[in-house]
Protein backbone atom coordinates (compact mmCIF):
# COMPACT_ATOMS: atom_id res chain seq x y z
CA UNK A 1 0.00 0.00 0.00
CA UNK A 2 1.55 3.34 -1.01
CA UNK A 3 1.88 5.68 1.95
CA UNK A 4 -0.65 8.46 1.44
CA UNK A 5 -0.85 12.07 2.61
CA UNK A 6 -2.78 11.10 5.74
CA UNK A 7 -0.11 8.75 7.04
CA UNK A 8 2.68 11.12 6.02
CA UNK A 9 1.06 13.75 8.24
CA UNK A 10 0.69 11.16 11.01
CA UNK A 11 4.34 10.17 10.74
CA UNK A 12 5.40 13.81 11.08
CA UNK A 13 3.16 14.09 14.15
CA UNK A 14 4.69 10.98 15.75
CA UNK A 15 8.19 12.20 14.91
CA UNK A 16 7.46 15.36 16.88
CA UNK A 17 6.23 13.34 19.90
CA UNK A 18 9.35 11.22 20.29
CA UNK A 19 11.57 13.38 22.49
CA UNK A 20 8.61 14.62 24.55
CA UNK A 21 7.59 11.02 25.26
CA UNK A 22 11.15 9.87 25.88
CA UNK A 23 11.53 12.39 28.68
CA UNK A 24 8.07 11.92 30.18
CA UNK A 25 7.16 10.23 33.45
CA UNK A 26 4.46 8.25 31.64
CA UNK A 27 7.00 6.38 29.51
CA UNK A 28 9.41 6.17 32.47
CA UNK A 29 12.60 5.66 30.48
CA UNK A 30 14.63 6.52 33.59
CA UNK A 31 13.08 3.53 35.36
CA UNK A 32 14.20 1.22 32.56
CA UNK A 33 17.76 2.48 33.05
CA UNK A 34 17.86 2.40 36.86
CA UNK A 35 15.60 -0.52 37.80
CA UNK A 36 16.51 -3.87 36.19
CA UNK A 37 13.06 -5.27 37.04
CA UNK A 38 10.98 -2.40 35.63
CA UNK A 39 8.44 -3.13 32.89
CA UNK A 40 5.69 -0.91 31.50
CA UNK A 41 2.26 -0.96 33.12
CA UNK A 42 0.79 -2.00 29.75
CA UNK A 43 2.90 -5.15 29.59
CA UNK A 44 2.43 -5.82 33.31
CA UNK A 45 -1.27 -6.31 32.50
CA UNK A 46 -0.86 -8.00 29.13
CA UNK A 47 1.62 -10.63 30.32
CA UNK A 48 -1.11 -12.32 32.33
CA UNK A 49 -3.25 -12.61 29.18
CA UNK A 50 -0.53 -13.60 26.74
CA UNK A 51 1.27 -16.03 29.01
CA UNK A 52 4.99 -16.97 29.20
CA UNK A 53 7.26 -15.48 26.52
CA UNK A 54 10.61 -16.89 27.67
CA UNK A 55 12.87 -17.64 24.69
CA UNK A 56 10.08 -16.91 22.21
CA UNK A 57 10.50 -14.62 19.22
CA UNK A 58 8.14 -11.64 19.49
CA UNK A 59 7.54 -8.86 16.96
CA UNK A 60 5.86 -5.69 18.22
CA UNK A 61 4.08 -3.76 15.48
CA UNK A 62 3.85 0.04 15.83
CA UNK A 63 6.30 -0.07 18.74
CA UNK A 64 6.96 3.71 19.03
CA UNK A 65 9.96 4.28 21.38
CA UNK A 66 10.11 0.65 22.45
CA UNK A 67 9.15 0.69 26.13
CA UNK A 68 6.60 -2.11 25.73
CA UNK A 69 8.91 -3.99 23.35
CA UNK A 70 11.79 -3.91 25.82
CA UNK A 71 9.42 -4.90 28.63
CA UNK A 72 8.74 -8.14 26.75
CA UNK A 73 12.51 -8.57 26.39
CA UNK A 74 12.83 -8.22 30.17
CA UNK A 75 10.34 -11.07 30.47
CA UNK A 76 12.56 -13.28 28.32
CA UNK A 77 11.37 -12.77 24.74
CA UNK A 78 13.66 -12.21 21.77
CA UNK A 79 12.11 -8.97 20.52
CA UNK A 80 11.83 -7.07 17.27
CA UNK A 81 10.12 -3.67 17.20
CA UNK A 82 8.67 -2.17 14.02
CA UNK A 83 7.65 1.47 13.55
CA UNK A 84 7.30 3.91 10.66
CA UNK A 85 9.05 6.75 12.52
CA UNK A 86 12.83 6.85 12.13
CA UNK A 87 13.04 9.10 15.18
CA UNK A 88 11.03 6.64 17.28
CA UNK A 89 13.21 3.72 16.23
CA UNK A 90 16.36 5.74 17.00
CA UNK A 91 14.94 6.46 20.48
CA UNK A 92 14.09 2.77 21.01
CA UNK A 93 17.65 1.78 20.10
CA UNK A 94 18.97 4.47 22.47
CA UNK A 95 16.84 3.11 25.32
CA UNK A 96 17.88 -0.47 24.55
CA UNK A 97 21.54 0.51 24.88
CA UNK A 98 21.04 2.71 27.95
CA UNK A 99 19.05 0.07 29.83
CA UNK A 100 21.15 -2.85 28.67
CA UNK A 101 18.10 -4.65 27.28
CA UNK A 102 18.71 -6.44 23.95
CA UNK A 103 16.24 -5.74 21.17
CA UNK A 104 16.15 -5.29 17.40
CA UNK A 105 14.36 -2.25 16.01
CA UNK A 106 13.46 -1.70 12.35
CA UNK A 107 11.97 1.25 10.49
CA UNK A 108 9.06 0.18 8.29
CA UNK A 109 5.61 1.41 7.35
CA UNK A 110 3.30 -1.27 8.73
CA UNK A 111 1.92 -2.54 5.43
CA UNK A 112 5.49 -2.86 4.08
CA UNK A 113 6.65 -5.07 6.95
CA UNK A 114 6.45 -8.39 5.03
CA UNK A 115 8.90 -6.92 2.48
CA UNK A 116 11.29 -5.77 5.21
CA UNK A 117 11.21 -8.66 7.70
CA UNK A 118 11.67 -12.13 6.24
CA UNK A 119 11.37 -14.40 9.30
CA UNK A 120 8.31 -15.80 11.06
CA UNK A 121 7.64 -15.24 14.76
CA UNK A 122 6.23 -17.11 17.74
CA UNK A 123 4.24 -14.02 18.81
CA UNK A 124 2.92 -10.94 17.07
CA UNK A 125 2.00 -8.22 19.56
CA UNK A 126 0.13 -4.99 18.91
CA UNK A 127 0.08 -2.48 21.75
CA UNK A 128 -2.50 -0.06 23.04
CA UNK A 129 -3.65 2.79 20.80
CA UNK A 130 -2.19 1.44 17.56
CA UNK A 131 -4.71 0.25 14.97
CA UNK A 132 -6.63 3.55 14.95
CA UNK A 133 -3.72 4.93 12.90
CA UNK A 134 -4.27 2.39 10.11
CA UNK A 135 -6.70 2.88 7.19
CA UNK A 136 -7.21 -0.79 6.22
CA UNK A 137 -7.83 -3.35 8.95
CA UNK A 138 -7.83 -6.24 6.48
CA UNK A 139 -4.40 -5.26 5.21
CA UNK A 140 -3.19 -5.09 8.81
CA UNK A 141 -4.58 -8.57 9.58
CA UNK A 142 -2.78 -9.97 6.53
CA UNK A 143 0.50 -8.53 7.84
CA UNK A 144 -0.13 -10.12 11.25
CA UNK A 145 -0.82 -13.51 9.67
CA UNK A 146 2.20 -13.25 7.37
CA UNK A 147 4.56 -12.70 10.31
CA UNK A 148 3.30 -15.68 12.33
CA UNK A 149 4.58 -19.21 11.94
CA UNK A 150 1.87 -21.95 11.99
CA UNK A 151 0.58 -22.45 15.52
CA UNK A 152 1.96 -19.10 16.70
CA UNK A 153 0.12 -16.49 18.76
CA UNK A 154 -1.29 -13.02 18.17
CA UNK A 155 -2.30 -10.74 21.04
CA UNK A 156 -3.71 -7.22 21.07
CA UNK A 157 -5.29 -4.99 23.71
CA UNK A 158 -6.85 -1.82 22.34
CA UNK A 159 -9.23 1.03 22.93
CA UNK A 160 -12.76 -0.23 22.38
CA UNK A 161 -14.37 1.14 19.18
CA UNK A 162 -17.43 2.12 21.21
CA UNK A 163 -15.18 4.26 23.40
CA UNK A 164 -13.47 5.81 20.36
CA UNK A 165 -16.92 6.81 19.06
CA UNK A 166 -17.77 8.88 22.17
CA UNK A 167 -17.66 12.66 22.26
CA UNK A 168 -14.71 13.64 24.45
CA UNK A 169 -16.95 16.07 26.34
CA UNK A 170 -19.83 13.68 27.05
CA UNK A 171 -21.22 14.62 30.49
CA UNK A 172 -21.42 12.15 33.36
CA UNK A 173 -24.46 9.91 32.98
CA UNK A 174 -25.16 10.87 29.36
CA UNK A 175 -22.92 9.25 26.72
CA UNK A 176 -22.89 11.24 23.49
CA UNK A 177 -21.55 9.67 20.31
CA UNK A 178 -19.61 11.86 17.87
CA UNK A 179 -17.33 9.66 15.78
CA UNK A 180 -17.90 6.64 13.49
CA UNK A 181 -17.82 3.08 14.78
CA UNK A 182 -17.08 1.40 11.45
CA UNK A 183 -14.08 1.78 9.13
CA UNK A 184 -14.38 4.52 6.54
CA UNK A 185 -12.94 7.95 5.85
CA UNK A 186 -10.36 9.24 8.35
CA UNK A 187 -11.24 11.69 11.11
CA UNK A 188 -8.99 14.76 11.35
CA UNK A 189 -7.77 16.12 14.70
CA UNK A 190 -5.51 19.01 15.63
CA UNK A 191 -3.91 19.04 19.08
CA UNK A 192 -0.81 21.05 19.97
CA UNK A 193 0.13 18.78 22.89
CA UNK A 194 0.52 15.04 23.18
CA UNK A 195 -0.83 12.64 25.82
CA UNK A 196 2.46 12.18 27.71
CA UNK A 197 4.96 14.79 28.85
CA UNK A 198 4.85 18.50 28.15
CA UNK A 199 5.76 20.32 24.97
CA UNK A 200 4.31 21.75 21.78
CA UNK A 201 4.18 19.47 18.75
CA UNK A 202 5.82 20.63 15.53
CA UNK A 203 3.02 18.89 13.59
CA UNK A 204 -0.27 19.05 15.54
CA UNK A 205 -2.53 17.50 12.89
CA UNK A 206 -3.43 13.79 12.77
CA UNK A 207 -5.84 11.46 10.99
CA UNK A 208 -7.26 8.26 12.44
CA UNK A 209 -9.62 5.50 11.39
CA UNK A 210 -12.33 3.55 13.20
CA UNK A 211 -12.48 -0.26 13.14
CA UNK A 212 -15.46 -2.13 14.61
CA UNK A 213 -15.06 -5.30 16.67
CA UNK A 214 -16.61 -7.51 13.96
CA UNK A 215 -14.51 -5.84 11.24
CA UNK A 216 -11.32 -6.50 13.20
CA UNK A 217 -12.15 -10.07 14.23
CA UNK A 218 -13.43 -10.88 10.75
CA UNK A 219 -10.22 -9.61 9.20
CA UNK A 220 -8.13 -11.79 11.53
CA UNK A 221 -10.29 -14.87 10.83
CA UNK A 222 -10.16 -14.30 7.07
CA UNK A 223 -6.37 -14.01 7.26
CA UNK A 224 -6.16 -17.53 8.72
CA UNK A 225 -6.21 -16.92 12.46
CA UNK A 226 -8.34 -18.82 14.98
CA UNK A 227 -9.80 -16.60 17.70
CA UNK A 228 -9.12 -18.12 21.13
CA UNK A 229 -10.39 -15.43 23.45
CA UNK A 230 -11.98 -11.97 23.34
CA UNK A 231 -12.35 -9.80 26.44
CA UNK A 232 -13.83 -6.36 27.13
CA UNK A 233 -12.80 -4.05 29.97
CA UNK A 234 -14.55 -1.19 31.75
CA UNK A 235 -11.31 0.77 32.23
CA UNK A 236 -8.98 2.66 29.93
CA UNK A 237 -5.24 3.42 30.04
CA UNK A 238 -5.98 7.12 29.50
CA UNK A 239 -8.80 9.60 30.10
CA UNK A 240 -10.83 8.98 26.97
CA UNK A 241 -13.60 11.44 27.87
CA UNK A 242 -13.99 14.23 30.43
CA UNK A 243 -16.50 12.07 32.35
CA UNK A 244 -13.86 9.45 33.23
CA UNK A 245 -12.18 9.49 36.64
CA UNK A 246 -8.83 8.00 37.66
CA UNK A 247 -9.21 4.67 39.45
CA UNK A 248 -5.55 4.01 40.29
CA UNK A 249 -2.59 2.54 38.49
CA UNK A 250 -2.84 5.18 35.78
CA UNK A 251 -6.19 3.80 34.62
CA UNK A 252 -9.50 5.58 34.09
CA UNK A 253 -13.16 4.56 34.18
CA UNK A 254 -16.63 6.05 34.43
CA UNK A 255 -17.87 7.06 37.91
CA UNK A 256 -20.96 5.64 39.64
CA UNK A 257 -24.14 6.88 37.98
CA UNK A 258 -22.67 6.62 34.47
CA UNK A 259 -23.65 3.71 32.19
CA UNK A 260 -21.05 0.94 32.38
CA UNK A 261 -19.55 0.78 28.88
CA UNK A 262 -16.63 -1.14 27.37
CA UNK A 263 -13.55 1.07 27.17
CA UNK A 264 -10.93 -1.46 26.04
CA UNK A 265 -10.89 -4.92 24.54
CA UNK A 266 -8.38 -7.66 23.83
CA UNK A 267 -8.08 -10.57 21.44
CA UNK A 268 -5.89 -13.66 21.64
CA UNK A 269 -5.60 -15.72 18.45
CA UNK A 270 -3.56 -18.52 16.89
CA UNK A 271 -2.45 -19.00 13.30
CA UNK A 272 -3.97 -22.20 11.93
Amino acid sequence: MPIDEFRIVNRENWDSRVEIHYGSSEYATDSFRTDPTHISSIVAFDKEKLGPVQDKSLVHLQCHIGTDTLSWARLGANVTGIDFSEKAIAAAKRLSRAAGIPGRFIVSELYDTPDVVSEKFDIVYTGVGAICWLPDIRGWANVVAHLLRPGATFYMREGHPLMWALDEESPVGTPIFKYPYFEGAPTEFEEEETYAGSGILDQPRTYDWSHGIAETLGALIDSGLVINRVEEYDFCEWQGTSAMVEIGGGRWSFPPGHPRLPLMWSVLATKS
